[in-house]
């Protein structure tokens, strides 16, 4: 396999990775690559996870909005008590879906928005606590990277709140230049 360039960066040459699509767009299963840990995850368990990297539809996760919201709900702090609807409305505008499957079971999921030019953003992405450690939240990130609305943008963002040594060790570097500023919409008042 290619070395991966210390930073990523829009048109860096990544890996070719196993899973991709055939010709007739049919996503094929992808293996997943254990990240380094005390405990070796099994083949079998590493095996069993495929990951999906979806159209413009969407379709198989909504028609799987209930798992989402699940999957959200209980590994994640951030994107607690989405409804349906609004899930169904996130993944509609976002240019990038990458899901991860055990069976029929929802275990990772993350998504992007872009336009495709200058800026992309990485958003959302979430593994089960119980399948964490097998580097599948690593290859739902490479997945993301590499759709073409993600890899033709010359800089990709994202925002963490405890996990900036992940994103690190996949070639992301801290900003000091620039300061995340948030609007919240509950606070949101007339100009004076």
């Amino acid at each position: 396999m290619a070395r991966r360039p210390n930073r990523w960066r829009a048109g860096a040459d990544l890996p070719p990775q196993h899973g991709s699509r055939q010709a007739g767009g049919e996503d094929l299963p992808k293996p997943v690559q254990p990240a380094l840990c005390a405990v070796a995850p099994s083949p079998a368990e590493a095996a069993a996870i495929r990951l999906i990297r979806h159209g413009p539809l969407v379709l198989r996760l909504r028609w799987r909005l209930e798992a989402l919201r699940q999957l959200f709900d209980q590994h994640s702090f951030w994107a607690c008590h989405r409804r349906p609807r609004q899930l169904a409305r996130m993944l509609g505008q976002s240019q990038a879906v990458v899901s991860a499957w055990r069976g029929q079971e929802l275990v990772g999921f993350g998504r992007a928005t872009s336009d495709g030019v200058f800026r992309a953003v990485l958003w959302d992405v979430v593994v089960a606590t119980e399948h964490q450690g097998l580097g599948l939240g690593r290859r739902i990130v490479e997945e993301l990277l590499l759709c073409s609305a993600v890899r033709q943008a010359e800089r990709v963002y994202l925002m963490t709140t405890n996990s900036a040594g992940f994103y690190r060790r996949l070639g992301f570097d801290a900003s000091h230049s620039q300061h995340l500023l948030v609007w919240h919409r509950d606070h949101r008042q007339a100009p004076h």
